[in-house]
């Protein structure tokens, strides 16, 4: 590896701060010093000063206790089950290259990971719905760049021009969490140590798994491309949350067009695509891809305005219809189903969304304050 090359990737990973672990250590070699050479001559002896008295030693002050997104987890498998049999993430597709998960790496490894049961699901929900609604508004605080990045820029991006990827890497900042979903359950002991980690080894050997392939494939070009999967790699979470948003949104489009008072022709002209999402995935995507070609039109004030209103409609503002239980069980994999339980309060209203109650359909009761059922505002829709 040249000198240059190892400059653009080691430089990419810094400014990003996106430590996939996907670049072992060598890799990025390191270029030694020359060795000195030796004296000529060898110098005059000189006695040793005396040394001054050392003053008294203090006593170490406290170490302070390690902040909320510090890291719990040093990357050692030594204590990891990695020789228990689990399907791995990355699987090949009929190309025979690697399919790319449109689910979440981190959330898709709790079914791999024979650590995780439906028990932890229980605790592991809440932060998932919070991730969720801090991400919502991460993407109506920032939809010009969310639009920009997501609009050809990291795509057509020239990967050996470090300015560009510097820009490239401020862009993205305001749109990812502080720490992934692996990271944030392990520093909220929700995860142990054991699960924590295999869930991070399970997520870092599927991305190296692509990186690998990628280097194999584009020969020359190898590195390059795998700069660009690290870019994309990092709003994978904000894209899951900004298309389940439109899909929330595709339903009631007209309402929300006609609530937001917005003016513009591509407002008009988007009241038309309204329609009940499909309970087909791929019929989903493209719907969603359609609606988001027309949506991207729209100006950036009244595309806020229109997801605010949409969550604001909501039984739960803070809690996404789409955001559905996490699957953790597969075939080989048996263990007890306790239950997810989750009860969430609107301080507002009073009403209750309890996870315990069942209405025919099977769906999670609403609740009013005397513990009447109430009938939901809007159907849940599919991530």
């Amino acid at each position: 590896m040249n000198l240059n090359t190892h400059y653009r990737k080691k430089t990419l990973l810094m400014i990003t701060g996106l430590a996939l672990g996907i670049a072992s250590s060598s890799t990025l070699a390191q270029v030694a010093p020359p060795p000195t050479k030796p004296a000529k001559e060898q110098p005059e002896y000189k006695p040793a000063p005396t040394a001054a008295p050392k003053p008294a030693a203090k006593p170490a002050a406290p170490k302070p206790k390690p902040a909320m997104n510090a890291s719990r987890n040093r990357g050692d498998i030594a204590n990891l089950p990695i020789n228990v049999p689990y399907p791995k993430l990355a699987e090949q597709g009929p190309d025979g290259r690697i399919l790319r998960l449109r689910q979440l790496p981190d959330i898709a490894a709790m079914k791999s990971n024979p650590n995780i049961g439906p028990k932890s699901v229980e605790k592991i929900m809440p932060i998932v719905y919070s991730r969720r609604y801090r991400m919502e508004l991460k993407i109506i605080d920032n939809l010009d760049l969310y639009w920009q990045l997501t609009g050809g820029l990291i795509e057509n991006m020239d990967m050996s021009n470090i300015t560009e990827m510097s820009q490239a890497a401020e862009m993205i900042k305001p749109l990812i969490g502080e720490t992934t979903l692996s990271q944030e359950l392990l520093n909220r002991n929700i995860l142990t140590r054991v699960q924590g980690g295999m869930n991070q080894y399970i997520v870092r050997e599927y991305k190296k798994a692509i990186t690998d392939e990628i280097q194999v494939l584009e020969g020359e070009k190898g590195l390059e491309e795998v700069m660009r999967f690290v870019l994309e790699d990092s709003i994978h979470e904000t894209i899951n949350t900004y298309n389940a948003m439109l899909a929330e949104a595709l339903s009631q489009i007209a309402t929300l067009v006609d609530q937001t008072n917005a003016q513009s022709s591509e407002a008009i002209a988007i009241r038309a695509l309204e329609k009940p999402l499909s309970d087909v995935p791929i019929r989903q995507l493209e719907d969603i891809q359609i609606f988001d070609a027309a949506f991207r039109k729209l100006p950036y004030e009244e595309a806020m305005a229109i997801f605010q209103a949409m969550r604001e409609n909501r039984e739960f503002p803070s809690l996404s219809p789409t955001v559905q239980k996490i699957d953790v069980l597969h075939a080989r994999k048996v263990v007890s189903d306790s239950g997810f339980e989750l009860l969430a309060k609107d301080p507002k209203t009073g009403r209750v969304l309890d996870t315990r109650k069942r209405d025919e359909d099977g769906k999670p009761m609403i609740l009013d304050g005397d513990g009447n059922k109430v009938e939901p505002k809007t159907k849940p829709v599919e991530d």
